[in-house]
């Protein structure tokens, strides 16, 4: 994936989780949610702006988002394990420290959501 493509992925990710974070039944996995929805909002704007200031602004494909129904709270982290796999692979890739900062943050914040919803 390019740039381009995974932010648009995230975008469409963070989308999926609101209507998640309002479906679930579970309180705890309610709470999880929404601070996800609020981080990956606030980190993804860091990370463009930071992109933009070094190459440009982006553009991104325009699509539809398709949300899926709440089912069970693993279809949910093995959803947010792919996002994770995603930005792990693009960092990968990128030379410049401050991108690799925010994509480690966006990490971050994945695994520890992971770790929210994993608790009983």
């Amino acid at each position: 994936m390019n740039f381009e493509q995974i932010v648009r992925y995230t975008l469409e990710y963070s989308n999926q989780i609101r209507y998640y974070h309002w479906q679930t039944k579970s309180f705890a996995q309610h709470e999880a949610l929404g601070k996800f929805y609020d981080g990956i909002s606030g980190t993804l704007d860091t990370l463009v702006e930071i992109w933009s200031g070094r190459l440009g602004n982006i553009k991104v494909d325009q699509g539809s988002v398709e949300l899926v129904d709440y089912t069970d709270v693993e279809s949910v982290i093995e959803s947010a394990e792919a996002l994770r796999q995603a930005w792990e692979d693009f960092g990968d890739t990128i030379k410049y420290g401050d991108v690799k900062d925010q994509i480690d943050d966006l990490v971050t914040l994945i695994n520890q959501t992971i770790y929210l919803l994993r608790l009983k």
